[in-house]
């Protein structure tokens, strides 16, 4: 019996169709964390706004220079470190360490916004308990969102929305230097996969791998990964328009989330697929959110 084969245009057309949903469902994962935790900076930083105009409580504000220098102090000290080739363990727990501070207060300066005190050290305790324990690719999610949202929120509304802009311009040239040029970004990222501490979302290609474990997350895997800087910075610009209402904080998450999608087209679209600078077109359009919302009344 002849085995039938179908032409092939309609092979093609099979397999075009197949990598646009692939394309959309990643794109759903990672645009759902994205989202989230923007909103979840925003939510908050309104609940803050509202505290600091009743002078509950006092937000630092910040410099541009104080900003690039601490920034520059720390990527130094990152990198010194990375290069340490004997002190594998103790890399470890000092990686580990950074990550649950980060996530512990960020996560806390948004739950108490809403809950109190002993609820907030209770659930952020019980997230890092099974994030240790377990280390599944939901729990380190869910603290980084809570670690993104709570370190935009807190120190958004700091900023002038000028100041934001300036960042996001120079965030963007160091993103394409560090990835393009000196490739230091892409050795700190895959270091700290190695010591199962990942700074940023992991995103699984379907949504049965966020039970995976973190030692699963591999290049070329099951799994992308998005830095927590290209998330934070565009959810500052929102943070710092917050006092000016709502909805425009709300419009620039929209954009940056529109910045997101292009980003991952673009890493889709390359002919061998390597790490890219996702921030510039996030930038970008968050950019073309904050001018457009300058146009409204």
């Amino acid at each position: 019996s002849m085995k039938y084969r179908p032409p092939r245009n309609i092979r093609e057309r099979k397999a075009k169709i197949q990598v646009r949903k692939q394309f959309w469902r990643i794109f759903l994962i990672e645009g759902s964390l994205f989202f989230i935790t923007s909103l979840l900076a925003i939510v908050s930083a309104f609940q803050l706004n509202k505290l600091v105009k009743v002078q509950k409580i006092y937000l630092p504000t910040i410099s541009l220079q104080d900003f690039l220098f601490s920034f520059l102090f720390v990527t130094f000290f990152v990198l010194l470190f990375i290069s340490f080739k004997k002190a594998g363990k103790f890399k470890e727990l000092i990686y580990k360490g950074f990550f649950i501070i980060t996530c512990f207060w960020g996560g806390m300066t948004v739950l108490n916004l809403f809950i109190p005190v002993f609820g907030a050290v209770l659930i952020m305790g019980f997230l890092i308990a099974i994030w240790l324990e377990f280390s599944t690719v939901w729990a380190h999610d869910i603290l980084i969102i809570l670690g993104l949202a709570g370190a935009a929120g807190f120190f958004g509304l700091g900023f002038a929305p000028s100041i934001v802009i300036i960042l996001l311009v120079i965030f963007s040239f160091y993103d394409f230097i560090a990835v393009y040029k000196t490739k230091h970004m892409v050795a700190m990222a895959k270091e700290m996969a190695d010591k199962k501490v990942i700074l940023g979302f992991i995103i699984p290609k379907e949504i049965k791998y966020f039970k995976d474990k973190l030692d699963k997350v591999k290049p070329a895997g099951n799994f992308l990964i998005l830095g927590g800087g290209d998330v934070v910075f565009p959810s500052l610009l929102a943070v710092s328009v917050v006092p000016f209402g709502f909805l425009k904080a709300l419009i620039i998450v929209l954009f940056s989330l529109i910045g997101s999608l292009f980003s991952y087209w673009i890493f889709v679209n390359q002919k061998d697929r390597e790490p890219i600078p996702a921030l510039p077109p996030i930038a970008l359009l968050s950019i073309i959110g904050y001018f457009i919302i300058l146009l409204l009344p």
